[in-house]
């Protein structure tokens, strides 16, 4: 995987969206990651789950968008969850103290 390269699929099985995300969450993708969270979030499903095993870049930018999308989504009333971290993600959540708050 080149370096700065961003995947997302999208799947939907109401109510709820998965998002399986893969390779960079950096300041140069981080439009890209925002992009599919709100567009997951538009529809008000019953719960979005974002799966990150596929990530081996994740940075401070990606939580912040995760952080707001968790804000946004409650307020919707929604859940919002991260599934199958990679070892990257998990070590930024940890260090974060956000595991509890956003793991499944």
């Amino acid at each position: 995987m080149e370096k700065s390269s961003f995947t997302v699929t999208t799947s939907s099985e109401a109510p709820n969206v998965e998002l399986e995300v893969g390779g960079y969450i950096a300041y140069d993708t981080a439009g890209q990651f925002e992009k599919a969270i709100n567009d997951s979030l538009e529809s008000c499903p019953e719960t979005v789950t974002v799966n990150m095993e596929n990530v081996v870049v994740f940075t401070s930018v990606g939580i912040k968008i995760i952080l707001k999308a968790f804000k946004n989504a409650k307020a919707k009333g929604t859940g919002f969850q991260i599934e199958n971290p990679s070892e990257v993600v998990k070590n930024v959540l940890k260090l974060s103290d956000l595991t509890e708050l956003l793991l499944k």
